[in-house]
């Protein structure tokens, strides 16, 4: 008489990935307390809490290409701001007057060419 085995759970083990990279990360008390807690409320494992919490969470990028470009010029116009301002002190405002509605009008539209993310 012939053995036939369940082929089913062989498959599955094959196709089950090991988990062979270590993530460490130091904590306080109070927050090591608060992710007991939300691991307690999940009724998961240590472990896979904190693996579903890493690989659901959203990544937002401090700043895109374009913003940082942006975010370059208004550091150079500050720049000449400030040279304005001295050749304002130096010799009065109206010598400046309409070099700093200029600079400004350029920082009003840069300003509005950032992201939400910035503007916020």
């Amino acid at each position: 008489m012939k053995n036939f085995r369940n082929k089913t759970a062989q498959t599955a083990a094959i196709t089950k990935q090991k988990k062979m990279h270590v993530v460490s990360t130091r904590l306080d008390d109070g927050q090591y307390q608060q992710v007991m807690e939300n691991c307690r409320k999940s009724g998961r494992k240590f472990s896979e809490f904190w693996r579903r919490a890493l690989l659901s969470i959203v990544v937002k990028a401090i700043a895109t290409p374009e913003d940082m470009g942006i975010l370059r010029k208004i550091a150079g116009m500050s720049r000449n701001l400030n040279q304005l301002a001295k050749r304002a002190n130096e010799g009065g405002f109206k010598l400046v007057k309409w070099e700093v509605e200029d600079l400004a009008a350029k920082l009003k539209t840069l300003y509005h060419q950032l992201s939400y993310d910035w503007k916020n």
